[in-house]
């Protein structure tokens, strides 16, 4: 896995036990099963980060990511709050 600056920023924001949780849980099953995301994502954010991106649920937020599957690779962009991606 390939944690860019932006998720590291994003993460390092995390103020809550529970959610900082949540999020180490899905990055394990990210890391086990990189297709577990939805590609269905918002137009915001495939503005923002392209259109090969997943999203996965940390409430609240949407972690977002991109598996390549040639280079058996995860890149984790960032956090986006619910309420920003419309």
């Amino acid at each position: 896995m390939v944690y860019t600056d932006g998720f590291l920023d994003d993460a390092a924001a995390v103020w809550s036990d529970r959610v900082r949780g949540r999020l180490e849980r899905m990055l394990r099953a990210i890391e086990a099963f990189p297709e577990i995301g939805s590609s269905d994502i918002p137009a915001s954010i495939g503005a923002a980060y392209g259109t090969r991106v997943r999203k996965a649920v940390v409430e609240p937020f949407d972690l977002i990511y991109e598996y390549d599957p040639d280079a058996d690779t995860v890149i984790v962009y960032g956090l986006v709050p619910f309420r920003a991606a419309p």
